[in-house]
């Protein structure tokens, strides 16, 4: 793992035997001391109101997204803070965790070099969900919905934290708001946080005839809003058969349809290979067309 000169956290840990309901006061207007068990090292507030946050240093103004309150998770100086709480999530077929989110982050220091930012974890069951770094130049200044499926999970009695640790002199901030369990996306912004690494899935259908679809995860990287991405089809001997991406992409999960019809000819029958090249990453996987 790498070493965070200043990080902000979410983390979710999921456990069992522990008798819960769904998620108590999302929204924070239940009152600062309703729902969430709260710590903080300083001593220092983690859930209120635009005033209560308010700051000349934080720029925009964050308002919250929904009634009065919300929370602020991060800080300065060393500082540790988290909230949680216990949630018994539905067993549905599908199961997320749905958030809205803001970020604010020092800019006296390039986030790059010294890491200044805000980094979301999400783990469910001691592994990595998902892993989101937010930094200066990828701020996130409005209410901006995410979601992490938990669909593994369901009818699991879970542990939601939300942990933010800072250290040294800047800091960094993350605000949330609305924290629900949902079954469903519907009707919801469909957002999902960035994915926290490369990775090149199987295609599907496989063997295949005449499309397939091939699927691919770009993440934030340290040091470019955009990432320059190649995924290209072989055949057995390594000739070119066909590029289906060539340009940068941003942060983000894609998918690509590739046809056994390349231009004028019809491919034959038999085994190729299609390869993603993403800034240092390179992985190749084999499939087969089969008519």
């Amino acid at each position: 793992m790498k070493n965070i000169f200043l990080t902000t956290l979410i983390l979710l840990v999921l456990t069992s035997g522990i008798i819960a309901q769904n998620i108590v006061n999302g929204d924070f207007d239940q009152g600062v001391s309703s729902g969430w068990t709260k710590y903080s090292k300083g001593g220092y507030g983690l859930i209120g109101t635009a005033q209560f946050f308010s700051s000349t240093d934080i720029t925009p103004e964050v308002l919250s997204r929904s009634g009065q309150y919300m929370a602020r998770l991060g800080g300065y100086a060393y500082e540790v803070n988290s909230i949680k709480q216990t949630v018994t999530l539905p067993n549905t077929p599908k199961v997320y965790m749905g958030l809205y989110y803001q970020s604010r982050a020092s800019t006296t220091s390039e986030c790059a070099g010294l890491w200044v930012g805000a980094q979301i974890r999400v783990y469910v069951a001691g592994q990595v969900l998902s892993d989101q770094y937010l930094c200066n130049y990828n701020a996130v200044n409005e209410w901006t919905f995410g979601y992490f499926d938990l669909t593994a999970a369901a009818g699991q009695t879970v542990e939601i934290e939300f942990r933010a640790d800072a250290a040294n002199s800047v800091w960094s901030y993350l605000y949330l708001d609305d924290i629900s369990i949902l079954t469903s996306l519907t009707g919801v912004d469909n957002n999902p946080l960035p994915p926290q690494e490369f990775m090149l899935a199987q295609n599907y259908p496989n063997p295949f005839n005449p499309t397939t679809t091939i699927k691919y995860e770009i993440p934030i990287v340290e040091t470019l809003r955009a990432t320059s991405v190649l995924l290209k089809v072989y055949d057995v001997l390594g000739n070119e058969v066909a590029t289906l991406v060539n340009e940068e992409k941003q942060p983000g999960s894609y998918e690509v349809e590739f046809q056994s019809a390349v231009g004028n000819r019809q491919l034959a029958s038999g085994v190729y290979f299609y390869q993603l090249r993403a800034g240092n990453f390179v992985q190749t996987k084999k499939f087969i067309l089969l008519k």
